[in-house]
């Protein structure tokens, strides 16, 4: 089994995060998220591996090279513009002519058996195979009703009043419990050549409908397990503090504090606060829930919590950030300083 993982995207609801970095880029407790799926791939026996990038791949292909240093084989399908996750998707499996893929959504941190998928997809003689996550309903994603066999009847999207509502109060009382895409598909050759080649196009918008009318051997399952989408920065947040509490189970475990960080035996910090290498936290600093990129420094006295602070900014002495746990997350942009005395809280 091959290999592909969507790395191409803008990264547009982690800005100011991805002026500076590709969101696959982006640390989870000091790792490169990518890292985490290439090993979960791996451990899973597929070390044939294409990233498709677009935007920035010149910085993710310096990360990974030729991928010896990960134990896989990594190759690079370059996007000119952008083909959405259909394109993307033909534009890597060309390097693959004839196989069957497994690809992953460059954005999914998850623990999936994914063994499980990949039997069952061989077991049904599946055209597709989609991996699925159970998420309290309602919800902004799109719904996939299964018969008791796993062969997926529906795919039904969400309305635009739905999700309007939603991203006003994304608090409403659950109603029950959907099984929703969760980015992990594996696919037959078959369904490879059913997505026009160099055209952007979306598997979910474009492919999967017309085989579901065709009914054809299109399956899903729910492995069980850890899963999010990480796209906003709250969620990076949370996918940090899951990797350093366990929640996650990964063969390359978390790094709470980066190499060459000074933190003052006076300071306070939590046990899901990361702090990237080269920061600097003085005396008496407080920090709950916290992500500190590279190059950071902390002033005496300033309390930080649910704050994400890019590489190389500084907060100076007796600053008090408090945000809100599960967002929206402040952002302290890169580079930056935050001045003696500064106060906000959400």
């Amino acid at each position: 089994m091959k290999g592909i993982i969507i790395a191409g995207g803008l990264g547009t609801r982690m800005r100011p995060l991805t002026y500076r970095l590709p969101k696959p880029l982006l640390p989870v407790a000091n790792r490169p998220f990518l890292e985490y799926q290439v090993a979960l791939l791996r451990q899973h026996g597929i070390e044939d591996l294409v990233f498709a990038t677009n935007y920035m791949a010149d910085k993710i292909e310096a990360h990974f090279g030729d991928g010896e240093r990960f134990g896989v084989r990594m190759r690079y399908a370059m996007e000119e513009t952008p083909l959405g996750t259909g394109g993307a998707i033909r534009n890597a499996a060309d390097l693959f002519p004839g196989e069957a893929v497994a690809v992953f959504n460059g954005d999914v941190l998850t623990d999936f058996d994914i063994g499980k998928v990949l039997a069952l997809h061989q077991e049904k003689g599946a055209i597709a195979t989609i991996t699925l996550a159970e998420v309290p309903s309602p919800n902004p994603f799109g719904v996939l009703i299964l018969d008791a066999q796993g062969r997926i009847l529906e795919w039904r999207e969400p309305s635009e009043a739905t999700k309007q509502a939603l991203a006003q109060n994304p608090n409403i009382t659950p109603t029950g419990m959907d099984l929703i895409n969760a980015g992990f598909y594996v696919l037959a050759p078959e369904f490879i050549t059913r997505i026009p080649s160099g055209n952007p196009s979306s598997v979910e918008r474009d492919i999967f409908p017309p085989l579901l009318a065709e009914a054809a051997p299109v399956y899903g399952i729910a492995p069980g397990g850890y899963w999010m989408d990480v796209g906003r920065p709250e969620q990076l947040m949370i996918a940090t503090q899951a990797i350093l509490g366990g929640k996650v189970r990964t063969v390359v475990p978390g790094i709470q504090v980066g190499a060459g960080s000074r933190i003052s035996t006076e300071a306070e910090m939590d046990a899901v606060t990361a702090v990237g290498s080269g920061a600097v936290i003085e005396a008496g600093a407080k920090l709950e829930r916290c992500v500190l990129m590279d190059g950071v420094t902390i002033g005496k006295g300033a309390y930080l919590r649910n704050v994400l602070v890019d590489a190389g900014a500084r907060v100076d002495e007796d600053v008090v950030i408090l945000g809100r746990e599960g967002g929206p997350t402040p952002v302290i942009a890169s580079g930056s300083t935050l001045c003696r005395g500064t106060r906000w809280q959400s």
